[in-house]
């Protein structure tokens, strides 16, 4: 191939990602545009950039989704701790010890990870109900922390991987379990861990049918939530879609800055769960 040739080709993939990229980021652009209009400039120039920009939406818009950010924190904080912790707990016994029912156990987890999470949402509820912590922040916690068959799955893919003769050194020189998990496994497992932890608080984050579910105190919704209440809670009469934009947008910053610094560990762990037991 020459080396003209070689160049056409290079930008031309470089106009094909362009053209790709516009439907893409062009629904991100109109969200920013509209959250620094008011009422007017929004019924007169709905999408393109208008001035002067109002940040006074993001103030009301903030003064609504605190709270909410808030709540998010706590129920995303304490799930996400439980789930992996348990799960790399139950992904340790399932890849490194060999017991009566080992690959049974393995694979009643694969078989939940094929259960739409909608043929449960009754059950759930119920169960939710009888425990009597409908309404409470636990109602959203417990559930998420419950989810563990794709942590469970991809961390004793990983766990497997890992040479047998490092847990026979470390067994020679006296370690137990609890020490051979805490100082061999978690240290080589971080970004594997890492990106399920991301996968878990992406999940969370977004979720609106569980919360909508279990939750009705305004003061105990999620973000989600928040989002398609947020026209409820606000003072004026008057319509104001550049607050409900800047929301949106507001709601959107945690993932955003979540995926820029931990894009490269997230690569890593994936790469890293990729393989095969």
């Amino acid at each position: 191939m020459s080396r003209k040739l070689r160049w056409h080709n290079y930008y031309l993939s470089y106009v094909i990602l362009i053209l790709l990229l516009i439907p893409t980021l062009f629904p991100i652009f109109v969200m920013l545009s509209i959250s620094f209009k008011d009422f007017f400039q929004y019924t007169g120039t709905p999408l393109a950039p208008t001035w002067p920009l109002h940040w006074e939406n993001y103030k009301a818009a903030w003064d609504v989704m605190a709270r909410y950010y808030l709540n998010n924190i706590i129920i995303i904080g304490a799930a996400t701790a439980i789930s992996l912790a348990v799960g790399s707990l139950a992904a340790y016994a399932l890849a490194r010890y060999r017991f009566p029912g080992r690959q049974f156990v393995f694979f009643v987890i694969l078989a939940v990870l094929a259960i739409p999470s909608v043929v449960i949402l009754v059950p759930s509820f119920m169960l939710i109900v009888q425990l009597g912590i409908l309404n409470t922040l636990w109602a959203l916690i417990l559930p998420y922390a419950a989810h563990l068959s794709l942590v469970i799955f991809v961390l004793t893919t990983f766990f497997s991987t890992l040479p047998e003769e490092m847990f026979e050194a470390a067994r020679m020189d006296g370690a137990g379990h609890m020490t051979l998990y805490a100082r061999l496994v978690l240290p080589l497992s971080w970004p594997i861990i890492g990106a399920m932890a991301i996968f878990q608080v992406w999940w969370m984050w977004n979720d609106y049918v569980w919360p909508s579910l279990v939750i009705s105190d305004p003061v105990k919704r999620t973000v989600a939530q928040g989002l398609v209440t947020f026209t409820d809670a606000l003072i004026n009469v008057q319509p104001e879609p550049g607050q409900a934009m800047a929301a949106s947008v507001l709601a959107s910053i945690p993932l955003v800055i979540l995926f820029l610094f931990s894009m490269r560990s997230f690569i890593a762990g994936i790469t890293a769960g990729a393989v095969k037991s």
